[in-house]
């Protein structure tokens, strides 16, 4: 009779392990669903000042389709290649440049320098880097062919910058 209860306990334990080590990764698996947003949100926001008519709207949620895919995985290329450290370095090295007032490439050189990155990392950043902002580029000029030079002066999409 003793080992008939002794076994029902251990069988009890083993279940309730099971069960809060699948609730617990359940929880972690929503969490890792907020830190990926969607990458075409940001221009969506920005888009929201310009008052597109449903046209446009149409027009972008079709290019916003086209280039997600290619901004996500540009995107999680150039998370991927750094640790858990060096993302929370990079984050506190943002917050630190924002708060002294740096921007651009300054506040760019204050971030590099806190990830540390290795020599390996270094290089394999350069390339995907350059295929983010290629990727962001080709996404920005699709965006801008939708607006009207109006909405391109409002959201500052489009009608900065002109190379020389």
């Amino acid at each position: 009779m003793k080992s008939f209860y002794s076994k029902c306990l251990v069988a009890l334990a083993v279940f309730a392990c099971v069960a809060l080590a699948l609730r617990a990764d359940a929880q972690n698996d929503g969490k890792k669903a907020k830190k990926m947003p969607d990458p075409t949100a940001a221009m969506a926001k920005k888009l929201e000042a310009a008052e597109l008519t449903a046209d446009q709207k149409a027009k972008y949620e079709i290019v916003a389709k086209e280039h997600a895919p290619r901004l996500k995985a540009a995107q999680d290329k150039v998370n991927g290649l750094l640790t858990a450290d060096q993302v929370k370095a990079k984050q506190e090295a943002m917050k630190a440049a924002k708060a002294a007032g740096k921007k651009g490439k300054e506040a760019a050189d204050a971030v590099n320098e806190a990830l540390k990155l290795t020599d390996d990392q270094k290089k394999t950043m350069v390339d995907a880097d350059k295929e983010l902002r290629e990727a962001q580029a080709a996404f920005n000029t699709a965006v801008a062919a939708i607006l009207t030079d109006a909405q391109k002066t409002t959201t500052k999409i489009g009608a900065g910058k002109k190379k020389k």
